[in-house]
């Protein structure tokens, strides 16, 4: 194989790869549109998570503090966006009652639960003390 037909074959090679890494990210931001849209429970976290970053501004929080504040408004997000695609999934499959598709919704609701309860405790670890300060100033 000649130089320049190696060439165009790595050419094609990384064209296809940036397209694909493309699409990928396409798909993404369509699950995440479609998210804000139809759920209402994501645009409570989204809510939420505004107001953690302002609050997280206005106390001048700690650096690790950021670091925990993002990862548990990220993990919420994340099992919420996993939580819509299991109800997606299973209304594709069935529209009649069904018992393991029961279970699969409400084992998918109880993560997000679980999550919301874990983000709302470790933010309020994070800012009680700070409104205690604020108070007793």
């Amino acid at each position: 194989m000649k130089m320049k037909e190696q060439e165009e074959i790595v050419t094609k090679k990384e064209v296809g790869l940036i397209k694909n890494i493309l699409n990928k990210c396409k798909y993404s931001l369509n699950g995440l549109n479609y998210c804000f849209k139809n759920e209402s429970s994501f645009l409570i976290v989204a809510l939420c998570a505004c107001i953690i970053i302002v609050l997280g501004i206005v106390f001048d929080i700690k650096f690790i503090e950021w670091v925990i504040t993002f990862g548990s408004l990220i993990l919420i997000s994340i099992v919420e966006l996993i939580n819509t695609a299991i109800e997606a999934t299973v209304d594709m499959v069935t529209k009649e009652y069904n018992e393991y598709a029961k279970i699969a919704k409400d084992c998918g609701s109880a993560a997000t639960g679980v999550m919301t309860i874990l983000t709302i405790v470790v933010n309020l670890i994070i800012f009680v003390p700070y409104f205690m300060e604020l108070l007793i100033r």
